[in-house]
């Protein structure tokens, strides 16, 4: 970070003291962001976080997160939660964040052009390339395109791997090696109960797609 950038970090930091938000806080703030994106609050996205929050912290500490997310010192921006995010996590864990993302945009029926654009920026933030997020993003998109497409399951399977009709056999090979090392859900040691298992559902539906390649893939 430049001399410039660090001034305006370091003023932040003062401003909403970070050190006392804490992962879970900024994790329920983005959500509330991720809802509003698309310019409604859809019920089905509301209950999907509330029910997650209890699960997975209990319903007193949920219930006050709840109480301190409507309060005014609480962080506003993407920027300011990501910036908590960046602090209290580590690498591997951000794309748990975004996997919950995804889940949660796509707990209504779809994946809004808003939605989708929202979470595009808080993974920039978390430093994901495009390929990366891509990765991440392929493990739920390609249940909408299985529901239109249901004929063509050979194509669902390789957009699971973020790969196209043409790749070859070594092709998919290196693609599940490369998900397998980002996505195993034992980096995640440390993170939510509900957090790790939405990584262990996602990591079986990219197992479930290599090895329906590697017996009907010619």
């Amino acid at each position: 970070i430049g001399g410039f950038g660090a001034f305006f970090l370091i003023r932040e930091l003062i401003k909403i003291n970070v050190s006392s938000i804490t992962y879970d806080l900024a994790l329920l703030k983005l959500s509330s962001l991720l809802i509003k994106s698309d310019g409604r609050i859809d019920p089905e996205e509301v209950q999907y976080v509330r029910e997650f929050f209890i699960k997975n912290f209990g319903i007193q500490r949920a219930n006050f997160l709840f109480k301190e997310i409507k309060k005014n010192n609480t962080p506003s921006t993407v920027d300011e939660n990501c910036k908590i995010l960046f602090r209290t996590l580590n690498h591997s864990q951000f794309y748990s964040v975004i996997q919950f993302l995804y889940a949660l945009s796509l707990s209504d029926g779809t994946i809004s052009k808003p939605e989708d654009e929202f979470i595009k920026i808080v993974s920039v933030n978390l430093g994901f390339t495009n390929e990366n997020l891509r990765a991440i993003r392929n493990q739920f998109v390609s249940s909408e395109h299985s529901r239109s497409e249901s004929n063509d399951e050979l194509r669902k399977h390789l957009n699971v791997l973020g790969l196209k009709k043409g790749a070859s056999k070594e092709d998919i090979k290196i693609s599940y090696r490369n998900l397998a090392k980002e996505f195993h859900p034992d980096k995640l040691s440390g993170m939510s109960e509900g957090i790790i298992k939405l990584a262990e559902e996602k990591f079986q539906i990219i197992n479930d797609s290599y090895e329906y390649l590697n017996k009907n893939y010619v």
